[in-house]
């Protein structure tokens, strides 16, 4: 559900939500995520263990009065520029992020190639775009990030198309720790900037995002 509050919500944070649909047919008592938030207190919030009785009626009532329903299964974002990357993840800018924690899956197609890589929705910028943090607890998973980066790195000029689909609302953070002992781990700027994206505002981020793609940038007031 889409939610204006009168003062801006912290993505992330958990809610109480009651409600009764506009016909007076049903009152949701229930609770919620909130998925994304912008600093006008627009926010998306995501509901958590909606009794199933509640979700069918839920349903009925959407179909009945929804002008235009979502499909059953969530379509690819296709409109999707990938903008920073490294090791640890990456930014891609679309007008249609996914929320954040949520798993995804990357498919990188250019000829008759194609290449998937999971990854979890760090930071999300509504109608703008989102870092993306890839798994790095296996060799294998390890592996696949690298082979990610070799596919673009040796292809300079093309431009293959980016595919993003979601695969589950929360992600296992347990599979995005590597197993790797510290003194093994590759320094990550960009990883390190989208783990601490929540404690930061959107400003701050792209200005740290900004300086990392051009370091030898000299500030001007």
């Amino acid at each position: 559900m889409d939610v204006l509050a009168a003062q801006p919500l912290q993505s992330g944070t958990q809610l109480g939500l009651r409600f009764t649909l506009p016909d007076g047919s049903l009152e949701v008592d229930a609770h919620g995520d909130v998925a994304w938030a912008n600093s006008n207190g627009q926010s998306g919030v995501r509901f958590i263990d909606l009794p199933d009785e509640t979700c069918e009626k839920l349903k009925v009532w959407l179909h009945a009065n929804a002008p235009e329903l979502p499909p059953e299964e969530a379509e690819p974002v296709s409109q999707c520029k990938l903008t920073d990357l490294s090791l640890g993840g990456c930014y891609v800018a679309t007008e249609s992020p996914f929320p954040e924690h949520a798993l995804i899956d990357l498919c990188l197609k250019a000829g008759e190639l194609e290449i998937h890589i999971d990854g979890m929705v760090r930071v999300m910028h509504p109608a703008t775009g989102m870092g993306v943090e890839f798994p790095s607890r296996t060799a294998a998973q390890r592996e696949a990030v690298t082979n990610f980066i070799e596919f673009l790195s040796s292809r300079p000029g093309t431009m293959p198309e980016l595919l993003i689909s979601p695969r589950a609302l929360t992600a296992d953070e347990a599979e995005f720790h590597s197993d790797l002992p510290a003194e093994e781990q590759l320094e990550d700027s960009l990883l390190e900037l989208l783990r601490a994206a929540p404690s930061m505002s959107r400003e701050e981020f792209v200005n740290e995002l900004e300086r990392q793609r051009n370091p030898n940038a000299v500030a001007t007031s």
